[in-house]
């Protein structure tokens, strides 16, 4: 049964046709509504918030571009996103909802000032880029106030996705904070209670994405240089286009195991032929290191010998190395799940070729 549905009938009704006549509930109270530091993800969460709900909202900004006392550009940009702006933090003491949205330098700092204006129950939604350890040390801030606190992570770009992009969310707070705003057009994914979870899955996501860019930007400014541009974009998107990303990434693993020395030696080649272009290979350079620190891990025998094995015990074995054998192996990230391959790759877990890839 729907909790927001009464079906009692109200003194002196009748049911009609054999049933009780159902009465809705009154709709629950619209939380007040804060921001600390306005930017470009705020901006978009407060305009979606404003054409949902109609009600205003309140932010403080101390930042370099803008603070009190705000321009008057700024407090129309923030009218015009459904916010009044106020002179200070203290201001904000009687809101439900805080969003935290500053730059990465100050989170750390902001959330512990934040907890300090927190009313018990209150809910301190954290989108700051910071650091699993950050987005703990002001879970245990505010929570020692009797807030709230959700870890959300953007998993995209507010610029491509608006204000429906994925927030990854961990924290004591999380699941109240999907039940407040899901409803309202938010995409909320709740990775679990312990704040700092979703905050390095964000991290580590970054790792490949702002990684991925970096190594586009260098292989196709180089290929410029050369004169091949056009070229290196197909032979880079007719690979890619057709072969799901976690195919390729389970490739990645097993054959890494196995290729990581030979391959470190050809990035090495790769280095020197982009210098004779001119141009510094930073990342070239960066991907070799990486390849000779696998293949120093000294387990491509180990995995040669074996007839099949997976994705995830290539990682647990480079794990339990690095760590220098202080983990058991197999056991050495706390995780509810692991990598599972598309259908169509699981039943060919068995060693990748020996060809050069």
């Amino acid at each position: 049964m729907n909790r927001f549905i009464d079906s009692t009938p109200e003194p002196g009704t009748m049911a009609v046709g054999g049933e009780t006549p159902r009465k809705e509930a009154p709709a629950m109270p619209q939380p007040r509504i804060a921001f600390v530091g306005f930017g470009e993800a705020a901006r978009c969460f407060a305009s979606h918030l404003a054409a949902q709900t109609g009600a205003t909202m309140v932010a403080f900004c101390q930042g370099k571009t803008n603070a009190p006392p705000y321009s008057e550009a700024f407090r129309a940009m923030a009218a015009g996103c459904g916010v009044v702006l106020v002179d200070r933090l203290e201001d904000l003491s009687d809101a439900d909802v805080i969003f935290s949205a500053v730059v990465v330098a100050v989170a750390a700092e902001t959330g512990e000032a934040i907890s300090r204006i927190v009313r018990p129950g209150c809910l301190v939604v954290d989108i700051n880029a910071a650091t699993p350890q950050t987005k703990r040390r002001v879970a245990a801030a505010v929570e020692a106030r009797g807030g709230l606190f959700a870890d959300a992570n953007l998993m995209g770009s507010v610029d491509l996705y608006g204000a429906a992009v994925t927030l990854y969310t961990s924290g004591s707070g999380a699941e109240r904070f999907a039940e407040i705003f899901k409803p309202l057009g938010f995409r909320i994914e709740v990775a679990g209670p312990e704040a700092g979870t979703a905050a390095a899955v964000k991290m580590l996501r970054s790792v490949v994405t702002k990684g991925m860019e970096a190594l586009l930007v260098e292989a196709l400014t180089a290929a410029t240089l050369a004169g091949v541009r056009d070229e290196t974009m197909r032979g880079l998107c007719t690979s890619m286009d057709a072969t799901p990303f976690s195919k390729f990434l389970d490739m990645c693993v097993r054959s890494d195991v196995l290729h990581a020395e030979r391959r470190a030696v050809e990035m090495d080649g790769v280095a020197a032929g982009l210098r004779e272009l001119g141009f510094d290979p930073l990342m070239a350079t960066a991907t070799a290191a990486r390849l000779k620190v696998s293949a120093q891990l000294g387990l491509r025998d180990e995995f040669a010998r074996r007839s099949s094995y997976s994705a995830d015990e290539v990682l647990d074995r480079y794990a339990h190395a690095v760590a220098g054998g202080s983990v058991e192996i197999g056991e050495t990230v706390d995780r509810t799940t692991r990598f599972t391959p598309p259908a169509e790759t699981a039943r060919t877990d068995r060693a990748p070729p020996r060809s050069r890839a």
